[in-house]
């Protein structure tokens, strides 16, 4: 079974696995899950094991490595060939399809496509980019299908304890800087002149302000954040909308927590969870799942903002 050629079984050349859990209890209880369908990207080791028996090599089977990942990564290999936009502008669902060539499952109402959208060489960028117009983030389903996560948090999935009958074994959180600003730049147009206009705002104080007292660089240093708008065409209406745009973007707008539980093949990226340790409880947002052939799961989430 050890592949050699294009067209062998799990040669990664458009090869495709469906993987699913088995879950057995009690007397009989089978229920197969699926966990998701993924491409063969590479095969790092493929090694054949014979042996010699009254004179004849046996084969003693083989053991192949294959490198998994989702379908989303033909998506992004086949690139457009010049940049465009969608020829039916009126479903995001109908181009999505299009664009991938998958099965779609709809989980949040459609919309027409603004003109705007356009594409450039990156297929999958299109495709969260056609997302972002019904604020959803484009997914991979595990039964293979392409599926819409709504932005907005859902309704609570579960709930993760700890304790007697939980699954919950340990809590261990981490902080990350690279969604927190501490400068606001602004760049637009003026729509009378066409003159560039450019506004900024600063954190001036505490651990996230961008120089000390002296002019020096402060210890965070200086963490821009750019945004640009055809609406902002003159400088008073830059300056206070970049006052008013620091103060969000310069807090920290959610604390990752890893859970290490017990193995549950029933839970997704983008579930909400109500997190429970011992004296405490927390809403979060499942961001991933790290599984194993073990027990258990480690299970990264971020707390509601």
């Amino acid at each position: 079974m050890a592949p050699t050629e294009v067209g062998d079984l799990f040669s990664p050349f458009g090869t495709q696995i469906a993987m699913s859990v088995l879950v057995e209890a009690g007397d009989g209880f089978v229920e197969r899950i699926p966990m998701g369908v993924y491409m063969v990207a590479e095969t790092p080791a493929a090694v054949t094991r014979k042996f010699l028996f009254k004179g004849q090599w046996f084969s003693g089977g083989d053991r192949i490595d294959v490198t998994l990942k989702d379908l989303f990564h033909g998506v992004q290999r086949d690139r457009f060939d010049v940049p465009g936009v969608a020829p039916d502008l009126s479903s995001v669902y109908k181009e999505i399809q299009r664009l991938t060539g998958l099965p779609i499952t709809k989980t949040v109402p459609d919309a027409p496509i603004p003109a705007s959208v356009a594409y450039q060489e990156d297929k999958l960028q299109a495709v969260y980019d056609l997302a972002a117009v019904v604020d959803a983030t484009a997914c991979m389903l595990p039964d293979g299908s392409v599926s819409l996560r709504p932005n907005v948090w859902p309704a609570q999935a579960d709930v993760i304890r700890a304790g007697d009958g939980g699954s919950l074994v340990e809590v261990g959180r981490a902080m990350a800087n690279d969604r927190v600003y501490n400068k606001v730049v602004i760049r637009s147009r003026n729509s009378g002149s066409g003159a560039a206009v450019l506004a900024t705002a600063e954190v001036l104080d505490g651990p996230l302000r961008t120089r000390n007292d002296d002019g020096t660089l402060s210890p965070y240093r200086s963490v821009p954040y750019f945004y640009s708008s055809e609406y902002l065409t003159d400088q008073a209406a830059a300056d206070a909308y970049a006052r008013v745009l620091l103060p969000r973007v310069s807090r920290l707008r959610s604390v990752e927590v890893r859970l290490v539980t017990l193995f549950n093949p029933l839970w997704d990226v983008g579930d909400v969870v109500n997190v429970k340790p011992l004296g405490e409880s927390f809403l979060a947002r499942i961001t991933d799942i790290s599984r194993t052939d073990g027990r258990t799961q480690t299970v990264t989430v971020v707390t509601d903002e």
